[in-house]
């Protein structure tokens, strides 16, 4: 029975689906369920297709991700780096948590506390004037750190994990919008040549999802990391109410 979701086919994403074998069902471009997760209704219509597929699952891993130091923004006129790092993941997590089984597994595959809170004013979490630099991509880390908190916060009955896996060698960089092609290449060479092997990085997030061990803040190798005092106390529940009204025409 493939009780599994794992957002991402490719990276980590797809080496966590290959350590769960049969148990995983992929959402992402090259899925099993295909799906562009940058859109919000491409992903809500993969959440349908996943329900009629599965009664219920086991845990929810959210892998997949992108890394871009330029705002970008979608058909839907949502900041694409934001949609797929973090609004997806919520969206999806919202309309499936009533399919995860008692005691079932959150895993979103983050940065688990290494980024200071740069989401700016939430009603503007779409950055319509645009931006640069690292705020594009650490905002929809930071934005994953609350949504596991709170998260936890408010479904007891699921077990929410937040993984930081370190540099690992996935084409991230390679495929990077905003960052000059030789700093991209040099990035690129860098993760090479010290990143962990994806199917090393996948050993945290496979077991949370799979082993029953304590949900939490976790880095490689099932290391256990202390919740920041700026994810405890931050903006969560702004964050969550600003979610809702953005995904508010794809929610059930």
């Amino acid at each position: 029975m493939r009780d599994v979701l794992v957002t991402g086919s490719s990276g980590i994403g797809g080496a966590v689906a290959a350590a769960l074998g049969e148990r995983a069902l992929t959402v992402g471009r090259g899925g099993m369920v295909r799906a562009d997760l940058s859109l919000l209704s491409e992903t809500a219509r993969a959440t349908d297709e996943v329900a009629a597929r599965q009664p219920s699952l086991s845990a929810i891993v959210c892998c997949a991700g992108v890394f871009t130091l330029r705002a970008e923004h979608t058909a839907e006129g949502l900041e694409r780096a934001f949609v797929l790092n973090y609004l997806s993941r919520y969206l999806l997590v919202r309309r499936l948590l009533p399919l995860l089984r008692p005691g079932g597994r959150v895993v979103l595959v983050a940065s688990a506390g290494r980024y200071r809170d740069t989401l700016g004013p939430m009603d503007d979490l779409n950055l319509r004037r645009g931006g640069r630099g690292l705020r594009i991509a650490g905002r929809t880390q930071f934005a994953c750190d609350l949504f596991a908190v709170e998260l936890a916060e408010r479904s007891p009955e699921a077990a929410v994990s937040c993984v930081f896996p370190g540099p690992v060698r996935t084409r991230v960089f390679r495929d990077a919008t905003g960052v000059p092609a030789l700093v991209r290449l040099l990035l690129d060479a860098v993760q090479r040549r010290v990143g962990t092997d994806p199917a090393r990085a996948a050993g945290t997030p496979v077991a949370l999802a799979v082993d029953g061990r304590e949900p939490g803040f976790y880095g490689l190798g099932c290391v256990r990391l202390p919740v920041p005092e700026r994810v405890v106390a931050g903006r969560r529940r702004e964050l969550w109410d600003a979610s809702e009204n953005l995904v508010r025409n794809w929610l059930r």
